[in-house]
């Protein structure tokens, strides 16, 4: 049997959060909720740091709301006010327990391609990273021009990095203390044998394992691929130790050059 696709899986979804909590779905209903796309959340600009980057996403205005939550049946009332119905009371309820709410109105997509010829490549990682939020990266060879486009894109509060580059190592330091929002991320790196494949570990613990480093997105194809619990642990596992036992990178000045000898 084919696996059900994610626009069967979503309304099935639907059918479950209200029959769980006693309310019924007609059939015209589950239609009308399966067909009809729902507002899309507003997206901020997206910036890759440095002079020879670019603007990378338009900013875009949340959509209304109300009309689609009437046309769901999960708000009633008028122009004087308006009241959640038994529907929308289930569904907002699924949302705060359960957290699938976003799940329903944009559908999770685990494996992605990241191909150099897509001019929003960097587009779709930096939403992969945002997803993160206060994670961590692991990357071995990460260069330290792709710290202002982590510090200013994403919320990740941690990078984990191999001591084999002293020179990238360098630089980084004095990135994490030049760049505006060096101060909100904290690199480490150690000298184990353990540190190879590159991943992101999000702030709920998940894990993506990335094929390529940072630096090369855009100029190799790759992908992020979302693997299944027991990799996600033993990933999770083996690099949160591996940082706790890592050298911290500490913020370094940059060093004015000596004075020219007479």
């Amino acid at each position: 049997m084919d696996p059900l696709s994610p626009h069967v899986t979503r309304a099935l979804w639907y059918v479950d959060v209200l029959n769980a909590r006693g309310v019924a779905v007609t059939p015209h209903e589950l239609d009308r909720f399966a067909i009809t796309e729902p507002p899309r959340a507003s997206i901020r600009q997206l910036w890759k740091y440095g002079a020879a980057f670019e603007v990378l996403g338009e900013v875009r205005e949340a959509e209304p709301v109300a009309g689609y939550m009437f046309a769901m049946g999960w708000i009633r009332g008028d122009d004087r006010g308006v009241e959640l119905t038994t529907k929308g009371r289930a569904v907002l309820s699924a949302g705060a327990d359960e957290g699938q709410l976003k799940q329903v109105a944009e559908p999770v997509v685990t494996d992605i391609e990241l191909n150099p010829q897509d001019p929003l490549v960097f587009t779709t990682l930096t939403r992969r990273f945002a997803e993160a939020g206060a994670g961590m990266l692991v990357d071995p060879y990460i260069k330290a021009d792709m710290l202002g486009w982590l510090t200013e894109a994403t919320s990740l509060s941690r990078i984990l990095i191999s001591k084999k580059e002293n020179r990238e190592r360098s630089l980084i330091a004095v990135a994490l203390d030049t760049l505006p929002r060096g101060n909100t991320i904290e690199v480490r790196a150690t000298d184990s044998p353990d540190l190879h494949d590159r991943c992101l570990i999000a702030e709920d613990g998940t894990v993506r394992l990335l094929g390529a480093s940072v630096t090369g997105i855009g100029k190799n194809q790759t992908a992020i691929i979302t693997p299944d619990a027991a990799i996600m642990n033993a990933y999770r596992t083996r690099y949160e130790s591996l940082w706790k036992s890592a050298e911290r990178v500490e913020p370094q000045p940059v060093r004015a050059a000596p004075p020219a000898a007479n």
